[in-house]
């Protein structure tokens, strides 16, 4: 049996995705943002599984991350072999880290049993893609796929029905809810209220911006320069790592930081730099000899390096999955790191717009509605519900970015009542608050009320049919839940003269504001206070049943 300690949630998750593969609901995909732990939790998976003697593979697509991964095995004393033309095979190993290319070649010439096999970054597995074509060419053995964004930039679902090969979901705890638990930390995001015009741009297959045609558009000295002085004027110093739109982009970033007094280097992949000169900019960036590094792609996936604090985007991207990958980079905790920065130059969290905030992927810690769909294209014409608008005003003092109000809620300073919203000043960074973006999500969620139908979700919100129909069928549920109590705590009430007070409600009305989980455990609650009212245990089980510590909330 594995000796791997688990974290609570990742118990829960291995649990889930148990029953999934008892109920024969293989490939699972099992979803946990960055810094949760995938890596343990599915080197915990792969170890249990080798010990009832079953045979394991763990396929990545980078080298760096085959060798990530087996850092981490090794870590855990967990024997493997790797599958990669860099290394000696060990082929007794019943644990195995294959590069998907090299695994695709060799099958050819060898046949390969597994009876687990584990998709990191799973979310490239699609039907009739490399990694799809694996997966077939294996003979579909029981499959975990792990990642911490499920989405595809192409729109395509990662569900069977979608396009897809998997057939159920786990979703591990939310990045709010690591950050709440003080596993991730909450970057201070700023952003632009000037971006690069993108108008025109072609897309490739996958949806994202053409690599090309994007470097034309950012790697311009008026940006570059912005960037280094907005670092220098927020974060100067701190470990950062900057996202550029192609590898000579990335050395003119370089340059600049370096030119203004700065240590940066370059870290990008082959024919860019040998394995070598990467190890080397790694290790310089570890032991703090490096202020920071420039990179296209290299970066934004499996890499681990908890130093760093300073995300600085010159890059635009059409992929929420990227966006969430490449922040995600310094959001890790380490001793002595308090906080992170998301500097964002070309609008990937959103854009200043006539004195308003124009989302495009959000803040790194909202709330995502993860789902095995693919994503309905929204109609020509149609709003997008995420590309709300609202008012916000700069400190003149601090720069700091929020909500209208006679007082800045960061350094105090009292507005003139004739202080315009927002004054545009060129290569500015502003930093958005978390009140700027709760302001959207309660505008999102009104538009969602207002939706009553399935169809309506899917002509005015742009939802799948699949999500839409989830909402109404929570909808229905959670309205007769609420009528059933209401009318079971009345006629309690009447009968036996207890007060709402003892299932800690107030008013009835109270339980309008009830979510659907609440409802459900003040009705169980209820139930059981009910039978045992006519055992004769009222007493000892109000104390049992109705007590609600404060930790209550925040447990997973």
């Amino acid at each position: 049996m594995s000796k791997i300690c688990l974290r609570d949630y990742q118990e829960l998750a291995v649990t889930d995705i148990r029953a999934e593969f008892r109920a024969k609901n293989s490939p699972v995909l099992f979803v946990l943002p960055t810094g949760g732990g995938k890596t343990y939790t599915f080197s915990y998976v792969a170890s249990n599984a080798a010990d009832k003697g079953r045979r394991v593979c763990i396929i990545v697509h980078r080298k760096e991350l085959l060798l990530q991964a087996s850092a981490s095995l090794r870590m855990l004393g967990i024997e493997h072999g790797l599958i990669s033309p860099h290394f000696t095979p060990n082929t007794r190993a019943l644990v195995q880290v294959a590069s998907v290319d090299t695994l695709l070649q060799r099958i050819k010439t060898r046949p390969y049993e597994f009876g687990l096999v584990i998709f990191d970054e799973a979310h490239h597995v699609v039907d009739g893609n490399k990694w799809g074509r694996c997966f077939e060419l294996l003979g579909k053995p029981p499959m975990l796929g792990v990642t911490a964004t499920p989405v595809r930039t192409d729109g395509k679902g990662l569900g069977e029905h979608a396009g897809g090969v998997f057939k159920a979901m786990v979703l591990g705890p939310s990045v709010a809810e690591l950050i709440e638990r003080g596993m991730l930390l909450n970057p201070i995001v700023y952003t632009s209220l000037e971006v690069p015009d993108l108008k025109g741009l072609h897309k490739n297959k996958d949806g994202e911006y053409n690599s090309k045609e994007l470097a034309s558009r950012v790697d311009k000295p008026k940006i570059t320069g912005s960037a280094v002085a907005q670092y220098t004027k927020i974060c100067p110093g701190v470990r950062a790592i900057a996202f550029c739109a192609s590898v000579e982009h990335a050395r003119h970033v370089v340059a600049e930081f370096n030119a203004a007094g700065y240590r940066f280097d370059l870290l990008v992949g082959e024919p860019g730099m040998s394995d070598a000169e990467r190890t080397a900019v790694n290790k310089r960036l570890r032991d703090g000899d490096l202020d920071g590094a420039c990179t296209v792609d290299l970066v934004s996936e499996g890499y681990d390096l908890p130093d760093l604090q300073c995300c600085i985007m010159l890059r635009p991207t059409a992929s929420e999955a990227l966006f969430l990958q490449q922040v995600g980079r310094v959001m890790r905790p380490s001793p002595g790191k308090t906080q992170c920065w998301l500097l964002d130059h070309v609008g990937n969290v959103g854009v200043m717009v006539d004195g308003g905030f124009k989302r495009k992927h959000g803040l790194p810690n909202e709330i995502r509605d993860w789902t095995l769909d693919g994503r309905k294209k929204k109609k020509k014409g149609l709003k997008d519900p995420d590309e709300d608008v609202i008012d916000l005003r700069q400190c003149p003092k601090c720069y700091v970015v929020s909500e209208p109000s006679p007082v800045c809620p960061s350094c105090g300073f009292v507005h003139p009542a004739s202080t315009r919203s927002l004054e545009q000043v060129e290569g500015e960074l502003h930093r958005v608050t978390e009140a700027m973006q709760a302001q959207v999500k309660q505008e999102q969620r009104a538009a969602q009320s207002a939706a009553r139908s399935v169809e309506d979700m899917m002509a005015t919100l742009g939802y799948s049919r699949t999500r839409a129909e989830a909402i109404v069928k929570a909808r229905a549920e959670k309205a007769e839940i609420r009528t059933a109590l209401i009318f079971d705590l009345q006629e309690w009430r009447r009968k036996t003269g207890e007060g709402l007070d003892t299932f800690g409600l107030e008013y009835i009305s109270d339980l309008k504001a009830y979510k659907p989980k609440a409802l459900k455990e003040l009705r169980e609650r209820f139930d059981a206070h009910r039978e045992a009212y006519g055992a004769g245990r009222t007493a000892p089980l109000l104390g049992e049943l109705f007590s609600q510590p404060d930790s209550q909330e925040a447990a997973f």
